[in-house]
């Protein structure tokens, strides 16, 4: 059993009491006197049942009993005249109290359900923010599938809690029937609770070893099938071309099987506890007869006052404990889901050092001059990739070309550029100020980014060209301009111009067209920085020459970097960067690299070209 398997309920609970807001732990303590008056409800009703019952089998008795002496005494409520009246008053009396009894669990159950579901979108709101502030390497090496896995897991924190809060409740009711048996008669009822607490702490631990394998063979059936619905839908084209939908169907099918035949086996090891409670409870009211003919010579009279009370106790205290055990069944069902979300709060402390800090105003960062990178070394961790001693400067208005083989260490030499990346040693300068934690939100505010696949959003055309600006008002005039800076000639042909929408990854855009309509996206916001991450890579010869026409024209108003992928896109830059097996190999004019790169094609067997390489 690995160390996830053996945190329990209660230590995942506990890992994740930090993620209740402040104002729902008021809450949690008028919930604990709730349950303490509903606990009270439950042994006040039990009482008026025991004592209704002892007054249809002897009134005299119940007459003689010290809280009717004190009425017959003080108040003169004798009952002598007729005693049925008494039968009517206790039945009177707990009408009322089952009333009061059903009003103050239907509170208690709203403010639980209340509770649990606030720190339950707590929970899920807090992990939502952690992937937002976490290391961009470490969200890729994780994948998507199971990040949103993660998110989909935090739903059953508030599950979990809400089981656990009706878990105590149930709890407290049954310590105040035992603390009312107690009273009534100590020695048979200590022995009721020790056959009840023996024998059912063995009922209990015997069934959930059962029930936590059941639950996590559901778990990891959830997790494959979550797994295998990420990669049909978003990885449609490519299992559909690889005529793939058979095996994708055949996996979801077999998981769900597996699913079925687990959860079947664990709503059975569910409802065996329940059962064979109710059998230990019935038979230890038959011990507690037997104690009291045999071993304490006891009368009908006092028989029948014990047992009926016992009777009353168990009316109320098996259904009870059946709900209890329920609870702390199905409580125990979410615990691998909670299990995966202490995990993510545990890695979250854990990179607590490097997470970028959302919360704060980023300090300014003015880019005026240039931009150097000073000594740069990074090598992603357990291989042998990334960059190494990589040094140059990028001057305020140039336009750099970044040339190189796949492989070569461009992209990684990108994202250490924006800050996406942190590097391993070296520094990136932007007017000599150092990129840091601190203003590298303010530094990547200042960048439009074009990448080889981007992301398009289900929404209109206008919402993806300002997606950097999401949440403000579009401005349709911008939106307008970008479109025709990035050469978007399609706008007019659309049925609602840039208010149509683009379909979920812009099913209703060719590739080229979605390159375009990323390009306008990264003007939007009027960067100081433009990156063309092979951007032009997927436009045809013509579309290809109007974005790199664009390219030039925004050289007097913007800086720009363009990785290349056809040597045509480069020609027109101030400087190329050569980039090899993560250094710089050769810096300077196009005249004098492109030449020397070309060269370097040939001898190694590649055939350079004007046009794509």
């Amino acid at each position: 059993m690995d160390k996830q398997d053996q945190t329990s309920l209660t230590r995942a609970l506990r890992a994740l009491l930090p993620i209740v807001p402040p104002g729902e732990k008021k809450r949690f303590v008028a919930l604990l006197a709730l349950a303490v008056l509903s606990a009270l409800s439950e042994l006040l009703t039990a009482g008026v049942v025991a004592l209704l019952a002892a007054t249809f089998s002897s009134v005299e008795a119940v007459l003689n009993k010290a809280p009717f002496l004190f009425l017959r005494e003080e108040y003169g409520l004798a009952f002598d005249q007729d005693p049925r009246l008494l039968g009517l008053a206790l039945l009177a009396l707990l009408v009322c109290t089952v009333a009061g009894k059903n009003a103050l669990a239907l509170l208690q159950l709203g403010q639980q359900a209340r509770f649990a579901e606030s720190v339950g979108a707590a929970a899920r709101k807090h992990l939502f923010r952690f992937y937002q502030r976490a290391p961009y390497l470490w969200i890729n090496r994780n994948g998507v599938a199971d990040l949103n896995f993660g998110l989909s897991a935090a739903i059953y924190l508030a599950a979990a809690l809400n089981l656990v809060l009706q878990g105590g409740a149930s709890i407290l009711a049954l310590v105040m029937l035992l603390v009312g048996l107690i009273s009534v008669s100590p020695l048979p009822s200590l022995l009721l609770i020790a056959i009840l607490g023996i024998g059912g702490s063995i009922i209990v631990k015997t069934c959930r070893a059962m029930q936590d394998r059941c639950s996590k063979a559901v778990y990891q059936a959830d997790y494959q099938i979550a797994k295998i619905n990420h990669m049909a839908l978003h990885g449609l084209k490519e299992m559909r071309l690889s005529r793939r939908e058979n095996v994708l169907f055949a996996s979801l099918s077999e998981g769900l099987n597996e699913t079925i035949r687990a959860r079947s086996r664990q709503l059975v090891f569910a409802r065996l506890p329940v059962a064979l409670l109710e059998i230990l409870g019935f038979a230890a009211l038959l011990v507690m007869m037997v104690f009291l003919m045999y071993v304490q010579d006891a009368g009908m009279a006092r028989i029948s006052g014990v047992m009926g009370f016992m009777a009353a106790a168990a009316w109320r205290g098996l259904p009870i404990a059946n709900r209890l055990v329920e609870t702390i069944i199905s409580a125990r069902n979410s615990l691998p889901y909670l299990r995966k979300t202490v995990e993510l709060t545990a890695l979250e402390k854990s990179l607590a050092p490097v997470l970028l800090p959302l919360d704060e105003q980023p300090a300014p960062l003015p880019f005026a001059r240039s931009i150097v990178l000073d000594d740069l070394s990074f090598q992603y961790p357990g291989t042998g990739i990334g960059v190494r001693h990589v040094s140059m400067t990028i001057r305020k208005g140039e336009t750099i070309g970044l040339i190189g083989l796949s492989g070569a260490g461009k992209s990684t030499l990108i994202n250490l550029l924006t800050g996406l990346v942190p590097a391993d040693s070296g520094r990136v300068l932007v007017d000599d100020i150092e990129l840091k934690r601190s203003n590298v939100r303010s530094w990547m505010g200042r960048i439009g980014y074009v990448p080889q696949a981007p992301y398009i959003l289900d929404a209109t055309l206008a919402e993806n060209v300002a997606l950097s600006r999401w949440g403000e008002e579009i401005d349709r005039e911008q939106v307008l301009k970008c479109c025709r800076m990035a050469a978007l000639d399609f706008v007019d042909d659309l049925e609602q111009g840039i208010d149509t929408v683009l379909g979920d990854r812009g099913t209703r855009l060719s590739g080229g067209q979605a390159q375009r309509v990323a390009i306008a996206r990264a003007l939007y916001s009027e960067p100081d920085l433009l990156i063309f991450d092979e951007a032009t890579s997927a436009l045809d010869l013509k579309n290809e020459k109007i974005v790199h026409e664009t390219i030039l024209n925004l050289r007097a108003r913007v800086t720009i970097l363009v990785i290349a992928h056809r040597l045509s896109t480069v020609q027109g830059c101030d400087a190329l960067v050569w980039m090899d097996k993560g250094r710089i190999r050769a810096t300077g004019p196009v005249q004098e690299v492109l030449p020397e790169y070309e060269a370097a094609l040939r001898q190694s067997g590649e055939t350079p070209s004007k046009v794509d390489v």
